[in-house]
């Protein structure tokens, strides 16, 4: 089965495309790259370089958040696109969780980590097992200092919110603060189609209805809405 994987959720915005399990090609965007103007021309290239077209992908996989607000409308509507013209499945992967699984297999506590702006992140808590990161908590928004509280166990941090946050989460936790490198290898969009392939094994979904972002918590737009 051939997969092509997207995420657009974090400013460096990903697609690979898998065939049995194994990455063909992966490319990201840079921080600097606008999702709207880059996203379906990284589309054109992985599929180039793969000798591949769209209509040649057996399904689709996008990352449904959290992240940004606009970079997740603008990657939902890309993948709808796609179901709409090739009437092939889907399915929608946590963005923490795929970064989580981004991670190597570690006995230690994983915790996704995301640069919410606002001087929040978005976190979840994942432990490592046979068949891959297993989730224990929740994803939610808080504030750095409210997660430190939460650390009672080394525990290996991943995630674009280590570009912000990782010397204060060391100075905060010492020798409990594990940072995990980012892997070149395997991208988020890479990480979610991996994750992707297992959930198609179970169900093939062709219903649009069941991809829905998962924001976490309200836009700028919602929160300065007095009407």
């Amino acid at each position: 089965m051939k997969i092509l994987g997207v995420d657009s959720s974090i400013p460096q915005g990903s697609v690979a495309l898998l065939k049995d399990h194994k990455i063909l090609f992966q490319s990201s965007l840079t921080e600097s790259s606008k999702y709207s103007d880059r996203l379906l021309p990284l589309v054109d290239l992985v599929l180039s370089k793969t000798g591949f077209s769209l209509n040649e992908v057996d399904s689709f996989c996008i990352t449904r958040g959290p992240g940004s607000f606009t970079g997740l409308r603008v990657g939902v509507s890309l993948i709808k696109g796609f179901v709409l013209s090739t009437e092939k499945p889907f399915v929608g992967v946590d963005t923490l969780e795929a970064v989580a699984a981004c991670v190597k297999p570690t006995d230690q506590l994983i915790c996704a980590l995301l640069d919410a702006r606002k001087k929040q992140v978005y976190t979840a808590f994942f432990k490592y097992r046979p068949d891959g990161p297993e989730r224990i908590s929740e994803d939610l928004a808080i504030e750095p200092e409210a997660l430190c509280d939460e650390i009672s166990s080394p525990t290996v941090f991943a995630g674009n919110g280590l570009n912000t946050y990782r010397d204060f989460l060391q100075e905060q936790l010492g020798p409990l603060f594990i940072a995990s490198e980012p892997d070149p290898e395997k991208t988020v969009a890479a990480s979610a189609a991996f994750l992707a392939s297992d959930q198609f094994k179970k169900k093939l979904s062709f219903d649009l209805n069941d991809l829905k972002i998962q924001y976490i918590r309200k836009s700028e737009a919602e929160l300065n809405f007095t009407g």
